[in-house]
């Protein structure tokens, strides 16, 4: 009797609690990958339990995650999420790493759409990488624009196409695509189904100029 009643106070001593309070505090809480909350959650350490595995995420902002021990001395842990920049920056579109399809209108030759369209890049880009009527393909160079806060960079290319089967019509495809922030050149960067808002606008200007009603 006396041997178990030592067992259950050794026990309720050894054991901890921690709070953890997110900030915002809707944040989701994940611990050794099981969804356990919004906002606060109080782990409990029992004698086997060295450490847990915390995970916090949130639409909009980084993912932080981190190991939290059973020896720190802190009653409540507060973690603060970091708006994510490149979120902010960016927009979710269907235009993204797909083709559209823009039909011309009657009233503009190939060579007066091809005049427009280019105005249409130049305003977007500095410069073409290649630029050719005669085959009706052109294209710009990546362009990379880096998110520290969220330590990734995201790169951007417009191709243009020339399509005669019904009339004349160009395929135009904005190449989106996300990598860590210390990926090395091109390696890393995977299609990322957002665009960049600066880029967002693109096509629609260009259906404004040339495109049919």
């Amino acid at each position: 009797m006396l041997l178990g009643a030592f067992m259950l106070v050794s026990n309720e001593v050894s054991a901890k609690k921690i709070k953890i309070v997110t900030n915002p505090d809707n944040a989701k809480i994940y611990v050794d990958g099981n969804y356990v909350g919004d906002g606060f959650y109080v782990l409990n350490f029992k004698s086997k339990d060295e450490f847990f595995n915390v995970k916090v995420e949130l639409p909009g902002f980084v993912e932080k995650s981190l190991r939290i021990y059973k020896h720190d001395t802190r009653k409540a842990i507060p973690i603060d999420l970091r708006k994510d920049d490149s979120m902010e920056g960016s927009v979710a579109s269907e235009l993204a790493n797909t083709y559209s399809t823009i039909r011309v209108r009657e009233g503009i030759d190939e060579d007066m759409a091809w005049k427009l369209l280019t105005q249409v890049m130049l305003n977007y880009f500095n410069e073409m990488k290649n630029s050719d009527k005669a085959s009706g393909f052109m294209n710009t160079h990546w362009v990379v624009k880096t998110f520290p806060s969220a330590e990734v960079k995201v790169r951007t290319m417009v191709q243009i196409k020339e399509i005669t089967n019904e009339g004349l019509a160009y395929q135009i495809r904005i190449s989106s695509e996300i990598a860590p922030m210390d990926s090395y050149g091109m390696d890393g960067y995977q299609p990322w189904p957002r665009v960049l808002k600066f880029y967002e606008p693109l096509i629609n200007e260009m259906q404004q100029r040339i495109g049919k009603n």
